[in-house]
């Protein structure tokens, strides 16, 4: 049922009144990095569902380490996946790339890209994030495929800002439609009719199986959160929270455990490692944090791509977002799983 119903929608999107192989359509999918998350399963997923209708071939960045590599090996619907550096234009709630580097890669010209579109003879490029503003121009002067947009990440600062407003100027003008998994991330953009709405998929047979498991009379509560481990995720406010819950009535009676997943594995790449000393100290303030607040029954596993039978010993799910966008792939997962969500942020859509 789920691949129908993102076929309908794919459908639906291009222009497709029937239901039939196409095999004369080809589908160029480019991802913009190679880790768990929203972005490459669902990109997974859909590719799984419109794969026996159409051709599907996907960029991905180069793969660097291990890692990535297996990550890439998912890709099994796709004729073809092949490795192409784009630099990336980023504005979202994490960060935003700074000017010097922004004049310089609104320049770059994808003449990789563009050689493969026109050799592999693509009708559609989806372009799986808001990171590749810079080259919907020089794709569509010079190949003559139609490009659908799927925005992932919320612009911080919209039209005010001159990347952000770069990025909507660039997509609103060269994007012949436009995806986003919420309303928030449309909040900048005209509400126009090439405009969709479409939630990240799930494929419940990969949690069905862990909704049996039952949890002994005894068994403390679980309230738990997963992200990717940065600042606007709002570990530390999980953190505040979890000490007054522990300081309380309920806290006394130890019967709550605490869980965070997704703490960074070590980096043995001295290079990496040092860039994320320089850049990033999040994690040591967590750290730091995390030996102040001295949570008794606090549990930090390891970021990790098999994630859902960590999912599912979680009782209550978290997602403490300062963004103020409460919708992402962690909460269809939590419910998914059944599990009741708190979740910070509004949304007009859900």
């Amino acid at each position: 049922d789920g691949q129908n119903i993102v076929f309908d929608l794919f459908c639906d999107i291009y222009s497709l009144s029937i239901k039939k192989t196409i095999k004369e359509m080809r589908v160029l999918f480019l991802q913009h990095t190679l880790g768990y998350g929203g972005a490459a399963k669902s990109l997974l997923l859909t590719q799984r569902a419109i794969s026996p209708f159409v051709d599907v071939f996907t960029v991905i960045p180069k793969i660097k380490s291990k890692q990535q590599k297996a990550i890439a090996a998912e890709f099994k619907n796709s004729c073809e996946t092949i490795e192409i550096d784009i630099p990336i234009v980023y504005s979202y709630s994490e960060r935003t790339i700074n000017n010097d580097d922004f004049i310089e890669r609104i320049k770059h010209i994808p003449e990789d890209l563009i050689n493969y579109i026109n050799d592999k003879k693509i009708n559609i490029l989806h372009v799986n994030s808001t990171l590749f503003s810079h080259i919907l121009e020089p794709v569509k002067k010079h190949t003559k495929c139609k490009i659908v947009v799927h925005l992932r990440e919320m612009l911080p600062y919209g039209k005010t800002h001159p990347v952000d407003n770069y990025i909507i100027e660039r997509y609103s003008n060269y994007a012949d439609a436009i995806i986003s998994i919420s309303d928030n991330e449309l909040r900048f953009f005209d509400k126009k009719q090439n405009v969709y709405v479409i939630p990240n998929p799930h494929d419940f047979s990969q949690t069905d199986a862990l909704l049996a498991i039952a949890k002994g009379k005894a068994a403390p509560i679980v309230i738990g959160m997963c992200a990717n481990f940065t600042r606007i995720k709002g570990h530390l406010v999980f953190l505040d929270a979890a000490k007054i819950i522990e300081n309380s009535s309920l806290g006394d009676n130890e019967n709550v455990d605490f869980r965070i997943i997704g703490y960074p594995k070590p980096s043995y790449n001295l290079k990496r490692l040092v860039a994320k000393l320089i850049r990033y100290g999040y994690q040591s303030e967590f750290d730091l944090k995390v030996k102040k607040t001295k949570i008794n029954n606090l549990k930090i596993t390891p970021f990790s791509f098999d994630i859902y039978k960590d999912f599912a010993s979680i009782d209550v799910y978290v997602r403490p977002d300062l963004s103020g966008h409460p919708w992402g792939r962690d909460v269809i997962e939590a419910m998914a799983l059944k599990k009741p969500v708190i979740a910070t942020g509004t949304s007009e859509y859900f």
